[in-house]
């Protein structure tokens, strides 16, 4: 009889505190999308092109040839020294640069002063590659020289863009991947293949 009594009492109570939930409309809910702020494009600046002018002299009874860039101080100068090599200076703004070129066969090699570049190719077309170190910064070198006659050509390649004839080698180049230095030692390759064309006197 307690038990029966208990019973009503407890579903009596749940009736007493009972209470329906409002149904949620999550249709009336609006999705809040926060816009990410706007990240400004920075534009890239393109490397500055610097303008060179060489004025080129030979002298074949010596087997010596120089280029010389005054204004932007960029000098090389080449001087044959036996069969096969010739004797290197270069001169820029950053001081002077002193080497040798040897040739084998159809490749030529250029070291000295942290330098080591390398000539190869044949029939007016030669590709020059390899590295050089410039205060404390390293930098490679890959240049083509194409429609090299007795004495005019191209060089291009690396930012470089060089017009190449008996009197003078000009264009233009970015300095920050080709210093002047690899300038005056592209330049004299160049000069080396002008000496081995020029006829001896």
């Amino acid at each position: 009889m307690i038990k029966i009594l208990f019973s009503l009492i407890i579903a009596a109570a749940g009736q007493a505190y009972a209470f329906d939930l409002p149904a949620t409309d999550f249709s009336a809910v609006k999705t809040i999308v926060m816009d990410a702020p706007a990240v400004p494009v920075v534009p890239v600046a393109k490397p500055a092109s610097q303008h060179v002018w060489m004025s080129v002299t030979n002298n074949p009874a010596f087997k010596e040839a120089q280029a010389s860039d005054w204004a932007n101080r960029i000098e090389a100068r080449v001087r044959g020294n036996g069969t096969d090599r010739y004797d290197v200076n270069l001169r820029t703004d950053a001081g002077y640069t002193w080497g040798s070129i040897t040739k084998y066969g159809s490749s030529y090699n250029f070291f000295g002063s942290g330098m080591n570049l390398y000539m190869s190719g044949g029939n007016g077309s030669h590709f020059i590659n390899g590295n050089f170190m410039e205060n404390g910064k390293s930098y490679f070198v890959s240049v083509n020289l194409s429609g090299m006659d007795a004495f005019s050509g191209n060089a291009y390649g690396n930012g470089l863009n060089l017009f190449i004839s008996r009197g003078s080698i000009n264009g233009w180049f970015e300095e920050e991947r080709l210093p002047k230095k690899a300038i005056a030692a592209i330049a004299s390759f160049i000069l080396a293949l002008q000496i081995e064309a020029a006829p001896a006197k």
